[in-house]
């Protein structure tokens, strides 16, 4: 069973992820208009959510490279 603060980890984490993402095509909205300084400085803000929400969401991310990686073997072995 996973604790509170196990599952407020994973919201803020996927969170921040989101809001990366949303901030990214935003920024590039905004630069295609002309405006290229503050399409840079929404790139910048996307990019200060994008990093915290992958160290929050860090045990997971290993987790998943491990399994990717174990099937990726054992289908090679093939």
């Amino acid at each position: 069973m996973t604790s509170n603060f196990t599952k407020l980890r994973k919201i803020s984490g996927w969170a921040l992820i989101i809001i990366s993402v949303i901030l990214t095509f935003i920024s590039i909205f905004v630069a295609t208009t002309g405006e290229l300084l503050k399409g840079g400085g929404i790139y910048v803000a996307s990019q200060v959510t994008w990093y915290p929400g992958i160290a929050l969401l860090g045990p997971e991310i290993i987790q998943k490279s491990k399994d990717v990686w174990k099937n990726f073997i054992k289908r090679f072995k093939k």
